[in-house]
């Protein structure tokens, strides 16, 4: 603040301004100079009797010291080479040189101030990287006021410029040293030696006449080695790219306008546009506080993201319009025209504002944030997928390859709770330890849901944990996700919670869903099994006890034999239990699917007369046996597809081809016939609902030995049926 007014009421009003480097008029602000001969161009030699080399020279010698409005004073120049003198008389404060002083950038000064005590009051941790973070916000602000008064060399302010400038160079190197986060290890003797130099520097512009361009120097290896660091950290930290990418942003937004206004300058004078520009450089060290401070913003970052995207939006939007009202200038335009331009300008920046706001801030988000679950529609489509999964397997696969990737998150572990226990369903780069029951129990039961965990003392070794997401149905908890390191920098911003809360709900549902299909489902696989054996047993009994009664009868009554009709109506009977029983419990299965198959071949085509050809061409090395669930469920959808084959397809010829390997089935079952569209082809729910209780059956019985069924048809083309199966254990032989 006193260098302000140091800057506004106490630095001398000379009524022009000079390079002081080259001595050149710049800018002539009193009329009476222009008078008494001064011309902007001429080079400054000499004010009084102090010379522009001795006051280069000499950093604390000032130019019209102690001046009082009114007191007469001779201007030494030089113009075409000759020197001259103009007299001059000292006016002080004047209006024009007060204004090209307060539209200036000492108020950005106050911004690097801001946001150094910003930092100082509410970054945490107290470490390392804020404490550089609000050294270097300030020196810079220092640097700037600084620079503000330096040219007259008031209060040691060219001194202080210079050491200020040596100071910035170690601290801006060490910061992005550390910044985002540690780069390069820089302890003990490195780091003081760092700060050393610098020191040494700031005692040569104190005590020895060093040149004055000298600290330029300072500046350049400061931001110049800070550019160099951070590419270097894009290159060899792939995961920082996103704050490093928001950062360049800054960088480019906060220097654009002024080098638009430059290039605008050299076309055509804009000299009320100038100070525009420098509205937007506090962008960049706003960004690194932001980048810092981000993940202990909690609810306000979304508020303060907000903010971010239309600050850029304004910036660009301004850029444009300055070019567009740049153009206007050289064109000439009636008043008519321009009035219609000006309404027409007017008009584009609302409906911009309007229109293209919602979209950039989206791309701000995702491209510069991170923030890449802005758009509900990621939710929707997940929550549709999700709650569309009807296997655990299939949940799990979806969570593991497309919704905790789409999230990048790369730690985490899904947690069913089940009668009170955690039972971990899917763990990425964490370890069973780290989720022992009595811990894990104990961390949901205490730690808040839906937001930044904080880790309770006892449980250290889940210190992974950034995020804990209950899975709820109703009052029942019935998992949880636990969440952890996540690219690029392990943030989960506040906008994101609700959505990564509504993804675990959909996730409870679909489990609660499973969960009770599959109990339906183990109670139909024993129905079925249970099924099977009372048709085995059925079967037994008829063999055992009917057949063999029924040839007792024969042997007790020969007489019957000799009534007319009885041995023809005797044999029929027979054969039709036969048939019974073969379709109970073949018993060709006692000797193995491959002769249990063939056998079905002969006893179809027994069955038919002949008229429809049906072969069976089944490859096997080997003599095999499989379990005898497996055997019988893979008979079973073998004869479903021939009998479906002979009942519907009108077919001339049914082949049963294949391969039985060790611990591999795969069987085609392949009819001539008219075929069906691909249509009865759907899922198992859709097939009972248009009782196609055939081919239900058949995926039924699949899923129950772990196979799968595929079909394959089209009108008039016939059918493929085929039947896969691959042992996770060793088959038996």
């Amino acid at each position: 603040l006193s260098f302000t007014i140091c800057l506004l009421f106490i630095a001398p009003y000379a009524g022009f301004s000079f390079n002081p480097y080259t001595g050149e008029i710049l800018v002539i602000y009193d009329s009476g100079l222009i008078e008494d001969g001064l011309r902007v161009g001429d080079l400054l030699q000499r004010v009084g009797s102090v010379s522009l080399d001795s006051f280069r020279e000499d950093k604390t010698l000032q130019l019209f010291e102690n001046a009082q409005r009114g007191q007469l004073t001779e201007l030494g120049i030089q113009r075409d080479g000759k020197e001259r003198t103009v007299p001059m008389t000292y006016q002080g404060f004047h209006s024009a040189e007060f204004s090209s002083r307060f539209f200036n950038v000492w108020w950005l000064a106050y911004i690097f101030w801001f946001i150094g005590m910003t930092a100082h009051l509410f970054v945490r941790p107290r470490d390392v990287r804020r404490n550089l973070m609000i050294a270097a916000n300030y020196l810079m602000g220092i640097f700037i006021i600084m620079g503000s008064i330096s040219i007259w060399q008031i209060w040691w302010s060219s001194i202080l410029l210079r050491v200020v400038a040596w100071l910035i160079l170690p601290v801006y190197i060490h910061l992005h040293l550390v910044f985002p986060s540690l780069l390069i290890p820089l302890a003990g003797a490195k780091r003081y030696l760092l700060y050393f130099v610098g020191l040494g520097f700031v005692a040569a512009e104190i005590l020895l006449p060093t040149p004055r361009f000298l600290f330029y120097f300072a500046l350049i290896f400061a931001f110049g080695g800070s550019f160099v660091l951070l590419g270097w950290r894009y290159i060899v930290r792939p995961k920082q790219r996103g704050e490093l990418r928001l950062l360049a942003a800054a960088a480019f937004l906060a220097f654009l306008p002024a080098v638009g206004i430059s290039l605008i300058g050299r076309a055509g004078d804009m000299p009320n546009a100038g100070p525009l520009s420098l509205t937007v450089l506090p962008i960049l060290p706003a960004t690194y506080l932001y980048v810092l401070y981000r993940q202990s913003l909690g609810g306000l970052e979304l508020r303060v993201n907000r903010a971010f995207s239309l600050y850029i939006f304004m910036i660009l939007l301004g850029v444009f319009l300055v070019a567009l009202i740049t153009y206007a200038k050289f064109v000439e335009y009636s008043p008519q025209v321009l009035t219609f331009a000006i309404v027409i300008i007017a008009l584009f920046t609302t409906f911009a504002g309007i229109l293209l706001f919602p979209g950039f801030q989206s791309w701000i988000d995702r491209r510069l944030l991170g923030i890449n679950l802005s758009s509900p529609r990621l939710a929707e489509e997940f929550s549709v997928q999700i709650v569309a999964t009807d296997t655990m397997d299939d949940l799990l696969r979806l969570l593991k390859e497309q919704v905790f990737p789409s999230l990048f998150v790369r730690q985490y572990a899904f947690v069913q709770i089940v009668n009170s226990s955690p039972k971990v369903m899917l763990l990425e780069n964490a370890t069973l330890e780290q989720l022992r029951e009595d811990a894990l129990m104990e961390f949901i039961a205490y730690s808040p849901t839906g937001e930044l965990v904080p880790l309770p003392t006892a449980n250290q070794h889940l210190s992974w944990v950034r995020l804990l997401l209950p899975l709820r149905l109703g009052p029942d908890l019935i998992g949880a996700w636990l969440l952890g390191r996540r690219d690029p920098d392990d943030h989960y911003p506040q906008a994101e919670l609700p959505i990564l809360q509504s993804l675990a709900n959909q996730t409870a549902i679909a489990l609660s869903n499973i969960v009770q299909t599959e109990r339906l489902k183990a109670m139909y696989h024993a129905n079925i099994n249970r099924y099977e054996e009372e048709r085995n047993r059925l079967g037994r009994d008829l063999h055992d006890s009917v057949l063999n009664e029924m040839a007792a009868i024969l042997s007790k009554h020969e007489e019957l034999s000799q009534v007319p009709g009885f041995m023809d109506s005797y044999n029929l009977l027979i054969q039709r239990l036969r048939e019974i029983i073969s379709d109970l419990r073949p018993p060709s299965l006692t000797y193995g699917l491959k002769f249990a198959l063939e056998g079905l071949a002969d006893h179809l085509s027994e069955r038919h007369h002949d008229k429809i050809r049906i072969l069976a061409d089944l490859r096997m090395d080997g003599t095999y046996r499989y379990p005898e669930v497996v055997e019988n469920n893979v008979y079973r959808i073998v004869q479903e597809a021939c009998e479906n084959a002979l009942k519907y397809a009108r077919a001339s010829s049914i082949t049963i081809t294949g391969e039985l390997l060790e611990g591999e089935i795969n069987l085609e079952v392949m009819d001539d016939g008219i075929g069906f569209a691909t249509e009865i082809n759907l899922p198992l729910d859709n097939m009972v609902a248009n009782k196609h209780f055939g081919l239900a059956g058949m995926h039924e019985r699949a899923d129950l030995i772990g196979a799968v069924v595929r079909i394959n048809s089209k009108p008039g083309q016939g059918a493929k049926v085929g039947v896969v199966w691959e042992s996770k254990d060793t088959p038996a032989t």
